[in-house]
């Protein structure tokens, strides 16, 4: 009997570990093809599957049908899967290093064409513009998307020069491991930055994750909630309302609060310094 759990054990141990890096890849492929999650996990197991119709693909995947032939039209108009003229229709897997050919060219073209008309657009502006842009009153908006979200916060990684604190889960730290925050905080970092993390979870497994984030040092805590706040000392503040539900894999279900308004960024700021207090360091080696 002991025999026959170790072995059940260990199976179910290496079935997580195949799930986690089918995930793992899956992140890394939609980050790279400006996919969401979703639709990477899709097309990642397309290729794992072979042809397959779009009904049997929903019962694999244990998504509901209406959306997954969604999400494939979006796919197939995106050039990353086609249909067979078979009857049932299957679907095909764009081979992976043509997909992503296909998406560098698609990038390049369109930073030509803002490269080409940038300046042009900058001065008609100014020419119709009489106010300066900008201004002192305190402002906050809303941002949709996880893309979105990663990209304002990147942007004002490059220019931060104080402290910085993130405070968010493991799961929200893994997405950001195929983002450009990571390079941005090395940015940070290089202007005089200093990147504080607390997170839910040092776990060996997760090391890995925190690490290659390069925060200036990482602290593991119980999160005062399940959303992510990344606020810049003095500047700025992101607060997203929840990072770690069953919508994990719907990037457009992430939607956060971003603003300068001094008060909010200042109680927010003394909070993630008292949570910095009280957290216990994380060993990276």
């Amino acid at each position: 009997m002991q025999r026959q759990k170790t072995n059940f054990e260990y199976s179910h141990k290496t079935e997580l570990d195949i799930i986690e890096k089918v995930n793992d890849v899956s992140l890394a492929f939609s980050s790279a093809l400006g996919l969401d999650f979703q639709s990477g996990q899709i097309y990642m197991t397309l290729l794992r599957l072979g042809p397959i119709t779009t009904g049997s693909l929903a019962k694999e995947m244990k998504i509901d049908r209406n959306k997954i032939y969604r999400k494939i039209d979006e796919l197939v108009s995106e050039g990353f899967v086609s249909m067979t003229m078979s009857s049932p229709k299957l679907c095909i897997p764009t081979d992976p290093e043509n997909s992503i050919e296909l998406v560098l060219h698609k990038k390049k073209k369109e930073i030509e064409r803002i490269n080409k008309v940038k300046k042009d657009i900058v001065r008609q502006i100014r020419g119709i513009v009489s106010v300066p842009f900008g201004t002192s009153t305190p402002t906050f908006r809303i941002i949709q998307g996880l893309t979105n979200v990663y990209s304002g916060i990147s942007l004002s990684l490059d220019t931060a020069k104080n402290v910085v604190f993130i405070v968010t889960s493991i799961k929200d730290i893994m997405r950001m491991y195929h983002s450009d925050i990571p390079e941005k905080i090395k940015i940070c970092r290089k202007n005089g930055g200093q990147v504080f993390l607390i997170t839910d979870s040092d776990e060996k497994l997760m090391i890995p994750y925190i690490k290659r984030l390069h925060a200036t040092e990482n602290k593991v805590a119980k999160l005062p909630s399940n959303g992510r706040i990344i606020v810049f000392e003095n500047t700025q503040m992101f607060m997203s309302d929840s990072t770690n539900t069953s919508d994990f894999m719907d990037e457009n279900s992430d939607i956060s609060l971003c603003t300068d308004a001094p008060e909010m960024i200042n109680n927010i700021f003394s909070l993630c310094t008292f949570l910095w207090g009280i957290a216990t360091p994380i060993k990276l080696t």
